[in-house]
């Protein structure tokens, strides 16, 4: 099963995440994909996310990021939902994923989930198809 990018920019600003901010050990990892599907999908939660998640270093401070950040409601499902695929440390109601999400951000979940099962091939190989959400 494959998971979608919600559009070329998300799918521009993922796989450069990914060559730029990811060491190659985390390249197929999926959690660490799964946290960077779902920022690279939406400026806000990149832009407070990122300085929290290093994919370099292998270390994501969610604890820390929502001592320091505020995240609207919909935001804070997603946030949560990051960290829940990358360690479990939060926990996220699929309730809350169904009714607070707006249409992008539901796609963004669905996905994301897709990606933590499935992970990525580790030569890169994406299908010569583009597939948008």
């Amino acid at each position: 099963m494959k998971f979608q990018f919600l559009n070329q920019e998300h799918e521009a600003k993922y796989s450069q995440f990914r060559t730029e901010d990811m060491a190659d050990y985390y390249r197929t990892n999926k959690e660490y994909l799964s946290v960077a599907y779902l920022m690279t999908g939406n400026k806000e939660l990149y832009r407070k996310m990122k300085p929290y998640f290093d994919a370099k270093g292998g270390n994501f401070d969610s604890e820390e990021m929502f001592e320091e950040k505020d995240f609207s409601s919909g935001l804070s499902v997603l946030a949560k939902l990051a960290v829940h695929l990358f360690n479990s440390n939060e926990t996220v109601e699929p309730l809350d994923i169904i009714s607070t999400l707006d249409e992008e951000g539901f796609k963004l979940a669905l996905n994301a989930f897709i990606l933590r099962r499935y992970g990525v091939s580790k030569g890169y190989d994406f299908p010569e198809e583009k597939l948008y959400v």
